[in-house]
C-alpha cells in the first residue's frame, strides 16, 4: 500500500476443516477508521482438493472507501490470495520432521 503499518488479527470464527475468520486492524488512533474488517476462508472439500472461498465484511465507516478502491486493487487481491494459498499448501503438504532430541548426559 506504499506506507508502513502494522495490524492485529484476532480469530473470531472457526469451524474445523470448514471455516476460519479473523478480524484485522491497527490498535490506537486509527482503529476507529480502519479496524473491524472480518476476513473469512470458507473451505469446501472437493474430489482431489478443496475449494477456498475468501470473503470479507466491513463496518460501514470503511466499506465505502474500500469498495471504491476495490477496482484498483482487484488484480493485487487475486495475486495476494494465490500467494497465500500457495504458502498454506506448502505448509500443509510439507513432510513432517521429527523433533530433535537432546543427547542424554548420563
Amino acid at each position: 500500500m506504499g506506507v508502513r503499518y502494522s495490524t492485529v488479527s484476532t480469530v473470531v470464527e472457526f469451524g474445523e476443516n470448514r471455516l476460519i475468520a479473523w478480524q484485522t486492524g491497527p490498535k490506537g488512533k486509527l482503529e476507529r477508521y480502519v479496524a473491524g474488517r472480518i476476513w473469512r476462508y470458507e473451505l469446501e472439500p472437493l474430489d482431489g482438493g478443496t475449494l477456498v472461498r475468501e470473503t470479507w465484511t466491513s463496518p460501514p465507516i470503511i466499506s465505502g472507501p474500500c469498495l471504491k478502491l476495490g477496482d484498483l486493487w482487484s488484480g493485487k487481491t487475486r495475486r495476494d490470495m494465490e500467494l497465500t494459498l500457495a504458502r498454506l499448501d506448502n505448509l500443509l503438504t510439507a513432510p513432517l520432521t521429527a523433533p530433535t532430541q537432546a543427547a542424554d548426559p548420563t
